[in-house]
């Protein structure tokens, strides 16, 4: 029954996007992912008989900390510049809620994709020599994820890849140290391969996942990985994928390290927390927290949920005839023909220009401020934008703002976007 309701409510979520019924499109990732954890979960416990990992206590510990753990990552993507953000919710109240709600379920997904895989028997018989590794392997394993860190953050262009690795060379051997049966490395000590073949393969499907759900939202992240701008399945570069079983790798012992540190619960468990490490690490999450959110506002989200009447050229009076015709949103008013927008009473230079500005907002996550600035260029259309120089443009609008955003690498996704829409 509760893979049935979880199926069914995937479904009903992808049902509503594709209809654009609103909030959904916006907050589609949060209406998909938490039915279709559900849904992992009862897979497992169908499988092999045992308890649902998620109506556990030690999922709460799970899923509060998950945001942190992610959040690490985007910290780092400061520097790095990999990727951006769009269409989120307009209130920063409901942004920053969606945020956390997102980020909760990246390690409960690949967490419960390991759970499933082993109740599927996948990996149950990985059995080799043990591997020796000696403390000296394992503070060698430390330096070596600092210093490959480091040089990332030093020089994004050329090492970005480094950064997915880093924190698994840093964590596990703490976490051998403090909570040795949830080591990766302690798997490898007793030559079992198992958990690691299936953290890896999962984290691969579930990359998939992540990728095709936010492919087809409003709300989304768009990547700018350097030499791999042209070269996208679905929105990530094919060699991105890559880094998604490794990453399972990285949460895996994150979040066991937490466990270690007396702040977490192992998954599936309910062992006793230190309340005094606990509240501690808890008040120092938020402030971690609330400092990377802060900063994404500023680095990393680009535009939010156009308004109508913040579109260039629109104002509150012809928004309120829209609406009286039933146009609601600006990507409904992007898809209307003039004649609809003459019955609402827009003389056709009217009807005209508040097509084009609707359709070059909604571009490629343009939004409404950054629409602003390329009107104030010139640029009111979407086939303007297609005629304009990717580094000449970027330059022009660096001396009309001091944001961060637009990069030269979101221009270009700009313009790129814009050519194959208007050029033959």
């Amino acid at each position: 029954m509760i893979i049935a309701i979880s199926a069914g409510a995937v479904a009903t979520a992808w049902t509503l996007l594709l209809l654009q019924i609103d909030p959904v499109p916006t907050w589609f990732y949060v209406f998909a992912w938490y039915p279709t954890l559900v849904l992992l979960d009862a897979i497992a416990v169908r499988l092999d008989g045992g308890p649902s990992v998620l109506w556990r206590k030690s999922a709460i510990s799970l899923f509060a900390w998950s945001p942190v753990i992610w959040l690490v990552f985007e910290a780092a993507n400061f520097r790095l510049m990999n990727w951006y953000y769009v269409f989120l919710p307009h209130s920063q109240l409901e942004r920053w809620a969606g945020i956390i709600l997102s980020f909760a379920t990246v390690a409960p997904a690949l967490l419960l994709a390991e759970r499933m895989l082993r109740a599927a028997g996948v990996f149950r018989v990985a059995i080799t020599h043990p591997v020796h590794v000696s403390p000296r392997d394992r503070s060698l394993s430390v330096a070596l994820g600092i210093g490959i860190g480091l040089l990332a953050l030093a020089l994004p262009r050329l090492f970005f890849p480094l950064i997915w690795g880093a924190a698994f060379l840093i964590t596990d051997p703490l976490v051998y140290r403090l909570n040795r049966p949830f080591s990766l490395i302690g798997d490898l000590e007793r030559g079992d391969w198992g958990r690691i073949g299936r953290l890896l393969s999962g984290g691969l499907v579930i990359g998939v996942i992540w990728e095709t759900y936010n492919f087809w939202a409003r709300g989304k992240w768009i990547y700018t990985v350097p030499w791999l701008e042209e070269m996208k399945l679905f929105e990530m570069p094919p060699f991105g994928f890559v880094g998604f079983p490794v990453f399972a790798l990285e949460a895996w012992s994150m979040y066991h390290l937490l466990c270690g540190l007396g702040v977490a619960h192992p998954l599936g468990a309910g062992t006793g927390l230190s309340i005094r490490r606990t509240v501690t690490a808890g008040l120092a999450a938020v402030l971690l927290s609330w400092g990377i959110l802060a900063g994404m506002e500023q680095r990393t989200i680009s535009s939010t949920a156009p308004r109508l009447s913040d579109v260039p050229g629109i104002g509150e009076s012809t928004s309120a005839r829209l609406r009286a015709a039933g146009i609601g949103t600006v990507f409904e008013l992007a898809a209307t023909e003039q004649a609809t927008l003459n019955a609402a009473g827009l003389t056709d230079p009217e009807a005209a220009t508040a097509v084009s500005r609707a359709r070059l907002v909604q571009l490629r996550g343009i939004g409404t401020k950054h629409a602003r600035t390329l009107l104030s260029l010139g640029i009111g259309r979407v086939c303007d934008l297609a005629a304009r120089d990717p580094e000449l443009l970027t330059a022009q609008i660096g001396r009309r703002t001091d944001a961060v955003r637009p990069t030269a690498a979101e221009v270009r996704i700009w313009i790129r976007a814009a050519r194959r829409r208007c050029l033959p």
